[in-house]
């Protein structure tokens, strides 16, 4: 089940209000420079009716100068470092391969795109419908049915599901395809994660495919590890019963997702 927190510390209007932020103090600083400066601009005080000389003037004319040139400095500071803070990540939609694997993936993508979860990876099988009717009459009696669909697969031949796939596209889903415009991948996988209960999460290589990956332990059930990963059009998920190391568990999601999503 997927929780969708309430800020999203990667988006647009987050970085900008990081930004309005990082410069509120500075303006109040600079207001305040220049109030407490007045009276050393003008010099020394002078009485009711006497006009100022010319060289009182001059003076103030430096002092004013001089002070405007410090604000100035001070301002473009914090501007720079304001700028700095604003960086937005790209929205999932619009992830793109890793450089490295670009060629690949764009030469992987030029085509008709499938999933079709394999049949062994890994020395797991990929249960039957009737093998896996039970799980699937689970699924469908939850109280929130997830998008998508779901696979699931045996390791040691005992008919019971040691690791559930799960995969869900743009191409299946509306409801993906606007949270993927909405969200980037980094706020897709607080959300996963906060469902799941793992708050051990790294991240791993996503592969060939690009985007990026992630696994994590269950809170509940720390021999229960979770992967996730996501890219520009698909959120796929794994869940292995008996694996807990994270990087097994990683390689194995990894092998599934890049055997399941074919693009010839």
């Amino acid at each position: 089940m997927m929780i969708y927190l309430s800020i999203d510390t990667t988006s647009e209007a987050y970085a900008s209000g990081r930004v309005l932020g990082a410069l509120l103090l500075p303006a109040v600083l600079l207001l305040v420079l220049w109030r407490v400066t007045a009276s050393w601009r003008r010099g020394k005080a002078l009485p009711p009716g006497v006009i100022v000389d010319a060289h009182t003037k001059a003076l103030r004319v430096r002092r004013r100068r001089t002070v405007l040139a410090v604000l100035g400095l001070l301002g473009v500071g914090a501007v720079v470092n304001a700028a700095l803070q604003y960086g937005p990540e790209p929205r999932a939609a619009e992830t793109a391969a890793p450089a490295a694997d670009r060629v690949e993936a764009d030469t992987a993508a030029t085509g008709a795109r499938t999933i079709t979860p394999p049949a062994a990876v890994d020395g797991y099988r990929l249960m039957t419908e009737e093998e896996s009717a039970s799980y699937r009459e689970a699924q469908a009696g939850a109280a929130r049915i997830p998008g998508g669909r779901s696979w699931y697969y045996d390791r040691d031949d005992d008919g019971r599901a040691d690791s559930v796939l799960h995969i869900d596209t743009t191409q299946w889903s509306q409801k993906l395809a606007a949270e993927k415009q909405r969200d980037s991948i980094t706020q897709e996988f607080r959300n996963f994660f906060a469902g799941a209960k793992s708050t051990d999460s790294a991240e791993y290589p996503a592969g060939p495919l690009g985007g990026r990956l992630a696994c994590g332990h269950y809170n509940d059930n720390p021999a229960m590890s979770v992967c996730v990963w996501s890219d520009s059009d698909t959120l796929g998920t794994v869940l292995h019963n008996g694996i807990t190391d994270l990087t097994e568990a990683a390689k194995t999601t990894l092998d599934i997702r890049n055997a399941s999503d074919q693009r010839t």
